[in-house]
């Protein structure tokens, strides 16, 4: 004969459906982290470590000194230049269900440096979702179903600094310069997805690198 489940044990078991599921629900994260990606400079990183109580569940979310980040598994291929996350995070009302980590070396300091999330979303609703949150949004350039924002600087100047600009898709920065550019399209791999996300592209020297990219340094030694 059957024994009849008890309330205490029917109650357990409920409880540990609902943990489940919410395991698998998307973890809340702070509404500015795309506004701070969108800028396309190291505040990106300092806002990671900030959200540290939400980001540290993944077990790729790295904490360095100032600044966090997510670890890929080789930003120089594009196989592992990818982060799933196991449970999408949710930000800005938005499912961001990856994170992206490029890094094409060409010849000295010229590179095609990438970074930012896949959110699951169509480009539509991504800005419509971050009206008002991307920084100097206004300047947003349509390019067919791709919208970028881009800035330039002379690389080789020190006290140089951004410059707005007008740049065509495509096109290449001129030797001795250096673009950085906020990019929200489509990806190419899924089309339910949107990529949000930074490049930087030219001459990137160190000091542009680690004005940008602060988490770097702290990467190399993980």
């Amino acid at each position: 004969m059957k024994r009849p489940i008890s309330i205490s044990t029917f109650a357990l078991a409920v409880s540990m459906l609902c943990l489940s599921s919410a395991s698998r629900a998307a973890a809340p994260v702070g509404d500015d982290i795309l506004a701070s990606l969108s800028r396309c400079d190291g505040s990106f990183f300092e806002n990671l470590q900030r959200q540290e109580a939400v980001l540290s569940a993944s077990p790729h979310f790295v904490k360095a000194a100032g600044v966090a980040y997510f670890k890929v598994a080789d930003r120089t291929d594009p196989a592992g230049s990818t982060r799933r996350f196991a449970a999408p995070l949710k930000i800005s009302g938005l499912d961001a269900v990856a994170y992206f980590d490029e890094n094409m070396g060409l010849s000295g300091d010229e590179a095609f440096i990438s970074w930012g999330f896949l959110l699951r979303a169509s480009v539509d609703e991504v800005l419509q979702a971050t009206q008002g949150k991307v920084w100097d949004g206004s300047r947003l350039l349509q390019d067919g179903s791709s919208y970028t924002r881009t800035e330039w600087r002379d690389a080789n100047q020190a006290d140089s600094s951004w410059q707005k600009v007008e740049t065509p898709g495509g096109a290449e920065p001129q030797p001795g310069t250096v673009e950085r550019i906020l990019v929200i399209e489509a990806y190419d791999k899924d089309p339910a997805l949107t990529r949000f996300g930074c490049t930087l592209q030219g001459t990137v020297t160190p000091a542009l690198l680690k004005a940008a990219r602060p988490d770097l340094k702290s990467a190399k030694s993980k």
